[in-house]
């Protein structure tokens, strides 16, 4: 009997090991959403994330993020590469590894410069905690939003940050005069294989 009990818990090991950890980073964690879109998310450096999105018509988009949340840089991806024409670069009053980590009840409020040439107010804001499931993996998230303000617009994305991987994904976005909100429902989180 205890033998078996044995070979049944090494048998189910490699479930409860599926789920990633904040080292998964180095070579990517893969989040599926239900619109057919597939995210990677691998650390490049410290402080810093890099985000790849693709969507089910194959458009595939590349973010760079401060602390694994704040925009620094974004371009859209053509045959896997970054197209310069289309890259847009956040530039802030610090650099990423003195932006805050995100943290129960606290607010960050900062400007950007984006492209160069136009200046967004940005505030950071974050809630309570509270456990999630994704598939067969369980988290705890922290939700926030960020709300960026330019000169004539207003944008909101809801944002979960999942402390124990290092990175937050947008669960939603709200148009400007707020008559609708896009919702974006994460069904798996998964560690990329060391050759994928």
């Amino acid at each position: 009997m205890i033998y078996r009990i044995l070979v049944l818990s090494c048998l189910s090991a490699p479930a409860w090991a599926a789920c990633p950890v904040a080292d998964d980073l180095a070579n990517g964690i893969r989040l599926m959403a239900d619109d057919g879109a597939v995210e990677t998310y691998r650390k490049i450096a410290p402080h810093m994330v890099e985000l790849t999105v693709t969507y089910d018509d194959d458009f595939a988009d590349r973010s760079l993020l401060g602390q694994g949340v704040y925009i620094l840089e974004l371009s859209e991806l053509y045959n896997g590469k970054p197209e310069p024409d289309t890259t847009l670069i956040y530039t802030y009053p610090v650099a990423a590894d003195a932006m805050p980590v995100p943290a129960p009840g606290a607010v960050w409020r900062t400007r950007a410069l984006v492209g160069g040439s136009d200046e967004e107010k940005i505030t950071a804001s974050w809630g309570q905690p509270q456990q999630m499931t994704f598939g067969a993996c369980s988290y705890t998230v922290i939700p926030g939003e960020l709300v960026y303000a330019g000169a004539d617009y207003r944008e909101v994305e809801g944002l979960h940050y999942l402390p124990e991987l290092g990175f937050a994904y947008l669960a939603s976005v709200t148009s400007d005069d707020d008559e609708y909100v896009d919702e974006y429902v994460i069904l798996s989180i998964t560690a990329v294989g060391p050759d994928e």
